[in-house]
């Protein structure tokens, strides 16, 4: 029994780094994805929109280039939501 509970082990040790790296590498290309998506929103945005979306986008960018691509993207889309909500129109 023990060394089947070894060989599990052993097993699990070996695929983790592989998921680990497959999961940063994935969060990688989200982070670029969400980037080059509010590029492309940034070049419809009035400038009030964009001043509102900059801090998110920027907090965004820093957290997916300290590996913490979840977090990152999670700003990412923040910004491009700001950016991609209609401006308030003041009412005559």
């Amino acid at each position: 029994m023990k060394i089947r509970h070894v060989v599990i082990a052993s097993a699990a040790l070996a695929i983790a780094p592989a998921a680990f790296a497959q999961e940063e590498v994935q969060g990688s290309q989200d982070c670029a994805a969400l980037q080059a998506q509010y590029d492309q929103a940034a070049a419809a945005a009035s400038a009030e929109q964009l001043s509102q979306a900059k801090a998110a986008r920027d907090e965004g960018e820093k957290l997916c280039s300290e590996g913490k691509s979840a977090e990152g993207a999670a700003k990412l889309k923040e910004a491009i939501s700001q950016i991609s909500s209609p401006t308030q129109q003041p009412s005559s």
